[in-house]
């Protein structure tokens, strides 16, 4: 599939991307369309080991945070077996050891091996400030908290890429319809689920395979993108952000080509045309929409 940047060419905006809980797990879903000379690109980590890993991937235009993003308060911090489990949440062992391939027993993924006090800082406060037109984050349930404190960088965000859960896999976290209800307030339209994640209830496991899910969601990643409703709302410079960003990323070639259309509209571009040669040239194009998470 072709780069977006192909008919944009010297018109592609820079782009400012922030991960938060940036550990790395295989390639980074921004990787179609981080480039250093033109991508701002901060990292939230407080894990060291895996700050310092980043650090070595990359290099040019990244700003590393090792805060624990949050209301600013104080909070028990669950270090987990895997890494990627730990949280300001406790791990609910009534849930989560139901379900093949996950658990809090000992040595299992989400067993707790250490708990401290954090303090956790609110987004917004951080400085310098920061900017953000794509947002991904996966903090393991604490998502809503991190959100509630980043009001600012919100009002100049287009795309956020944020994990969800739908059963609490975590003591009293917050579910996918906290999230969408708050960022609906904050003028974001849920766009789709990616990379939905499920198990089998023990002790079934589908074709011997305890990673893959037979009837149960667990939890998915929700792409949030600026209110589409009134393109009043967005600037030129958004409306090619955002273009980039889901025909790039997320192959969301039906909305990619409505927010060229609103550019072509107010700047006399031809951008739409040009797209739906490329499409046309790609058939059959590829559907990146409520697939499963791909496991081992």
């Amino acid at each position: 599939m072709f780069s977006l940047r192909q008919i944009l060419q010297s018109f592609t905006p820079n782009l400012d991307i922030l991960d938060i809980g940036a550990m790395i797990e295989g390639t980074p879903r921004y990787a179609p369309i981080y480039d250093p000379d033109h991508t701002n690109l901060t990292l939230v980590e407080p894990n060291k080991k895996e700050a310092n890993n980043l650090k070595k991937i990359f290099s040019k235009n990244i700003r590393i945070l090792e805060d624990y993003l949050g209301d600013g308060k104080s909070w028990q911090f669950h270090t987990t077996q895997y890494p990627g489990c730990s949280s300001i949440y406790e791990p609910d062992p009534e849930i989560i050891n139901q379900f093949q391939s996950i658990g809090t027993e000992l040595n299992s993924n989400f067993a707790v091996i250490e708990k401290t006090i954090v303090q956790t800082a609110k987004l917004d406060n951080i400085s310098p400030s920061i900017l953000a037109d794509l947002i991904k984050i996966d903090v393991q349930g604490a998502e809503l908290i991190v959100l509630e404190n980043a009001k600012k960088v919100l009002r100049d965000t287009c795309v956020i890429e944020t994990e969800v859960e739908f059963i609490q896999l975590y003591k009293k976290q917050p579910l996918f319809g906290d999230l969408q209800v708050f960022l609906k307030g904050m003028g974001f339209s849920f766009h789709k689920f990616i990379d939905v994640g499920s198990r089998c209830f023990r002790p079934m496991s589908f074709h011997n395979n305890q990673f893959s899910g037979m009837s149960q969601m667990l939890w998915a990643d929700a792409i949030f993108i600026k209110d589409f409703s009134n393109f009043d709302y967005y600037t030129n410079d958004q409306l090619l952000k955002t273009a980039v960003i889901m025909h790039d990323i997320y192959s969301s070639f039906d909305f990619t080509y409505r927010l060229l259309k609103e550019f072509d509209s107010r700047n006399g571009t031809r951008y739409t045309k040009n797209y739906m040669k490329k499409l046309m040239l790609d058939q059959p194009l590829p559907r990146f929409m409520l697939n499963l998470k791909e496991t081992i």
